[in-house]
């Protein structure tokens, strides 16, 4: 029991301590100062990039074929991954363009 309370007393008064806060320093490391470059990035053109890759990919990928003796491919809407790829693609290539031609 006594091992107890003294447990309990010990944990009590370093929860007490640790509610403290630091004394707050301002620490000078002497680093020298730089200028960054502040010229933006160029978004536009590689948005298009990208949707030209996916639009690529979409299209380089095989159609999906239906049918027993005589294999037609499935309609446009109904390719799946294919059809999804391509329309993605052609969104964000789309997207690059007017972010290009607005200028930012």
């Amino acid at each position: 029991m006594k091992k107890l309370i003294i447990i309990l007393m010990l944990t009590l008064t370093s929860n007490v301590f640790s509610q403290l806060a630091p004394p707050r320093q301002k620490i000078d490391l002497h680093l020298p100062t730089t200028t960054y470059n502040t010229k933006e990035p160029i978004v536009g053109p590689l948005v298009m990039l990208g949707g030209a890759a996916f639009t690529a990919a979409g299209l380089l990928t095989p159609p999906v074929m239906v049918g027993g003796s005589t294999t037609e491919p499935k309609p446009f809407i109904q390719q799946g991954v294919r059809a999804a790829a391509i329309i993605t693609g052609s969104v964000v290539f789309t997207t690059g363009l007017v972010i290009t031609i607005a200028g930012k």
